[in-house]
Parts: structure tokens; sequence; C-alpha cells
């Protein structure tokens, strides 16, 4: 999942290390949070947020960023909301899976589920209840491990949609949807902690055998296609350089006694 979930631990990691994310746009914003929290004027946090960048932002060109630096700390001032958003979890209810369940479609399931939780984590970050979801499709998409087409992600967009399960906006090339079936109380499924591959919690509650990778300090969930499927992808990877560097190994050692087997009868 490519949304912030944890303001602070990022803010920190930039105040403390310099960090500035993949988007330096949402470094900007936290770093103007942080100023203004703590008492700086608005003239004071954009010499702040400069200092910051020209500091740690390669090739860092001041006209090309004081623009969106200006427009960004102008929007947070307009917001007055100098919190930093912190979700550790989210709920999932009995009543909201059954509904997924109901679809009979694994596509559309894994679709409702993934925009489920992006409402219920939209909902956290916008202090309301009104289960939209304002995301790029290709992010959503991604959370739902499917490889789908254009034209078939607008296709199951509006089979949602037909079915009453969620609603899209009215304006024109807006991409924001409505979740339709989400619950704010019930008796409570999941309760999801984990953000990294949470497409797999669903498909725990279908029946799918889903297991807990054995890499070293890594706890993602896999989906147990075998017997020996016990890695994620990233883990499995690793692995397998290790199986090489250990085989390198031993075909050096090997080369060497050999070469010194082969000098000592020479002798």
């Amino acid at each position: 999942m490519k949304l912030i979930l944890n303001e602070k631990v990022l803010l920190s990691k930039s105040l403390n290390e310099g960090y500035i994310n993949d988007k330096p746009s949402i470094t900007i914003r936290l770093l103007a949070k942080h100023f203004l929290k703590i008492g700086q004027d608005k003239i004071q946090v954009i010499d702040s947020i400069n200092n910051f960048m020209e500091k740690n932002l390669k090739k860092y060109n001041i006209t090309k960023w004081k623009d969106i630096i200006r427009r960004i700390v102008k929007q947070v001032i307009d917001s007055e909301d100098f919190i930093t958003i912190n979700i550790d979890r989210v709920l999932i209810y009995k009543e909201e899976l059954e509904i997924i369940k109901s679809i009979n479609n694994l596509k559309l399931e894994k679709l409702a589920f993934v925009l489920l939780i992006y409402s219920k984590i939209y909902n956290q970050i916008n202090k309301n209840k009104s289960n939209w979801v304002n995301s790029n499709l290709k992010d959503i998409f991604s959370d739902t491990k499917m490889v789908i087409s254009k034209k078939e992600k607008s296709l199951m967009i509006n089979k949602l949609k037909l079915i009453g399960l969620i609603d899209t906006s009215i304006i024109v090339n807006c991409t924001n949807i409505k979740i339709l079936f989400a619950k704010d109380k019930g008796n409570i499924a999941i309760e999801l902690i984990n953000f990294n591959d949470f497409i797999y919690e669903y498909l725990d509650f279908k029946g799918y055998k889903i297991d807990i990778c054995e890499g070293k300090d890594c706890c993602r969930l896999i989906m147990v296609k075998n017997n020996n499927h016990k890695f994620c992808r990233d883990c499995w990877k690793e692995k397998q350089k290790e199986l090489s560097r250990e085989t390198s190994k031993k075909y050096r050692d090997k080369f060497k006694s050999d070469s010194l087997e082969t000098i000592n009868k020479h002798l």
C-alpha cells in the first residue's frame, strides 16, 4: 500500500535523517504541519522547508520548488489541521465480509475488499465516516494482487456500481469512489494491523491456505500453493542468492583443495 499511514514515523525520519519521500510533496506537507505546529509563521515555515530541501534533496532548484512549497504551506494553513496521521488498525466486520463474499466472483470480491480497506483508512485520515476513496486506480488494483488491463479495471468498477456496492463521483475525470456497504460497527471479523499484502486476509477468510513467510524478520503473509512454498517473493530471492553464494563457496573451496592436492602430488 502506498498510502502514508504513520506520518509521525516519516516525519521523525525526515527531521533526524534528512529523509525525503519518493514524492517530495508528501515530505513538504509533513514538514509544513510540523513547523506550523511549533509556532512558526507562514514565511518562517517556507524558509525552514526551503532550507531542509536545499540540504537534503540532490540538485534542488529553489526556482522550481518555491511555488510548490508555498502552495502546500497555504493548503495546510487553510485546513487548520497540523496533526500527523497515525493509523495503526482497521476493523472489518463480518457483515461486510459476507456482502463481499455474496458477489460470488473472486476478482470483484478482491476489489471490493481493497476498496473497503481504503475507505476505512480515508475515514480516519479525513476524520469522518463518508466512506469515500480518493486514490489512483493503479495503486488500488496493485493491492488486489491482480494483473488487470486498464479496460478491465473500468469494467470491474462499473460492475460493482451496477450491483449497488459503490458509487462514483459525477465530476468529470474524478476517480473518487464511495463505498456503500461499509459499516461502522458490528461483529469484528478482522483487525487489520499489517497493511502489507492485506488482500491475503480476505483470502484467508475465504478458506485459502495463508501462512506467514519464514524469512528472517519478515512476517509477511503468503498464499501457500504447495508444501515448498514458505517464503514471500523478496525472501525467496534472497534465499536463492544465499544458496548461490553457498554453492559458489563450496566450489571455490573444492577447487582450492583439488589444486593443493595436485601440487602436493608433484612435490
